[in-house]
Parts: structure tokens; sequence; C-alpha cells
């Protein structure tokens, strides 16, 4: 008997604590939605301010002749050189507001599709090789990421044609939608699955404070933009309205063409560096924000009962 006690202790004291690490939390579609576009909102706004001068340097390596010959380190003394330090920061409004704003959506839909589907069998049903993957995630992910393309691609083409000093016009702003998608579809379905995979498979890291959160978002952001790089580069140069063609598969040859592999990955240390830090940190924002509405809820029925 004793045993079997001191088994159980033991067994409970390896088990990760009871509050969820999980993107989405509850069971009603309609409020996960809406705790999914205010938690998104947190996300949205941390990302930008924490990182938007590597986004800068990003862009100008892509987009600007002038600077897409450089590294990452001459690009960034460049700017500052010929243009002030603030130039780092040119561009930022549109990105603050429209982070908030898209990824807003992009989390409010994600919650709101992955909620809707829980009672569909062949959607909880495990897809093989995947350490525990549902459909349900994966298409939640391609439907969360055409929400947010609809709303991302004329915010974008507005930011990168201020940092590379362009002008826009409204009759243009869906210009790169085909990009975007293309782009936003890889990088969400992949962050999405990735953090899905580390909150089942690493349970006890993910519930380290600080650690946990700034690993999952980071590194699950991280490896999808490693994977869509070529069309986030595609995307700054047809909206930055950089020489050559407007349409993306003639721009894909074009640029490789001229440029080889090497010029599809133009921008990838900056981008790397911003990725870690801005999805690090805006994860840190996020589930700051799941955790109040947790102790909300808790408050709540506290009351109620």
């Amino acid at each position: 008997m004793a045993s079997n006690t001191s088994g159980e202790v033991s067994q409970a004291a390896q088990q990760p604590p009871k509050s969820s690490r999980q993107l989405v939390r509850g069971d009603s579609s309609t409020m996960e939605a809406l705790f999914g576009l205010l938690c998104g909102v947190a996300y949205g706004a941390t990302s930008p301010l924490v990182a938007h001068p590597f986004d800068t340097v990003k862009t100008k390596m892509q987009a600007e002749p002038a600077y897409m010959n450089g590294g990452m380190m001459t690009t960034f003394k460049n700017v500052v050189k010929n243009e002030g330090f603030l130039a780092l920061y040119k561009g930022l409004m549109p990105p603050l507001i429209g982070s908030s704003i898209f990824r807003s959506v992009q989390f409010g839909v994600y919650s709101w599709c992955q909620t809707l589907q829980k009672d569909i069998e062949f959607m909880r049903k495990e897809i093989p090789l995947t350490l525990g993957l549902e459909p349900r995630v994966v298409v939640s992910g391609v439907v969360a990421s055409t929400a947010r393309a609809i709303v991302e691609t004329p915010l974008e083409l507005i930011k990168v044609r201020m940092q590379v000093g362009q002008q826009w016009g409204w009759s243009g702003l869906m210009q790169g939608f085909g990009v975007t998608w293309i782009r936003t579809t890889g990088l969400m379905t992949t962050f999405f699955v990735l953090c899905d995979t580390f909150e089942r498979n690493t349970p006890v890291l993910m519930h380290t404070p600080i650690v946990g959160p700034f690993l999952k978002g980071g590194v699950a952001a991280t490896i999808g933009w490693w994977i869509i790089w070529p069309f986030e580069n595609l995307k700054s140069q047809i909206q930055g309205n950089t020489p050559g063609p407007k349409k993306l598969w003639d721009r894909f040859f074009w640029t490789f063409a001229n440029g080889g592999v090497r010029s599809l990955f133009r921008g990838f240390v900056p981008g790397t560096g911003r990725s870690i830090v801005a999805n690090g940190a805006s994860m840190l924002a996020f589930e700051w924000c799941q955790d109040l509405r947790e102790k909300y809820l808790s408050k709540n029925k506290a009351v109620q009962n």
C-alpha cells in the first residue's frame, strides 16, 4: 500500500501544472473566437514594437536597390548613416495598427474554427506519424491564414512602400495578394501545427515561466518563416515596386536567373532575428492575456457558486 502511494506521489510530481498552455483552451466556439481576437491584439501590438528595426533592414535588403548587395550589419550601418537612426522605424504605424488587426483575426478565426470542429470525429482522428496532430489543426490553420492574408495584404503593401520610400495608392492596395496568401498559409499553418505539437509533447517545458512561451512562439514562427522565406522575399519586391516582373512566378524565375538561390533568401539573417525576438515576446503577451482570461472566468465561476 505504502509503495503504491509513494509511486502515485512520484508520478504526480512529474505531471505538469494543471493550468493549460494551449492556444485554444475552451469548448465554446464563440467565446474562443472572442478571446482569440482579444489576445491576438496583445500579440500583434507587441511584435512590431519589439522588432521593427529588424524588419526595416530585412525589407531594404530585399526590395531597395541601394541596399540589395550588402549583408545585415552593412545595411544596418548604412541606413543609420544615410537616413538616421529613426529611419529604422519608418513605416511603424501601419504594422503596429495592422499587426494588431490581422493577428487578432488570425487567432480569432483559428480558435473559432478549431473549436467548431471539436465534435467532428474525423477531424479529431490523429494523423499517423505526426506525434498526435489532428486534421482540425491543419484546416483551422489554413482558414485562419486566408482570413489574415485578406486583411494583411493592403497593410503590408503600405508598410513596404514606406520602408523603401515609394508612393502607394488606393487602387493598388491588393497588389501581391497571391504571394501573400501562399506565404501566410505556409507560415501560419506551420506555426499553429508546431505550437500544437509543442503543447502536447513538451508540457513541462511549455509550463516553464517565460522560457516556455518565448520558445514556443519564437521557434514555431521562425521555422515557419524559414520554410516560406523565398515567398516573403518575392512579396517584398512585388509590393515594394522593385524593378522586375510583377507577377509571382515571372518574378520568381527572373530573380533566380539573375541572382541564383541566394537571391531568394535575401534578408534571411535579420528576418530570423526579428522572428525569434518578436514572436517570442509576442507569445508571452498572448499567454499573459490568456491567463488573465482564466483568472476572470474562475473568479466569475466562484461568484456564481
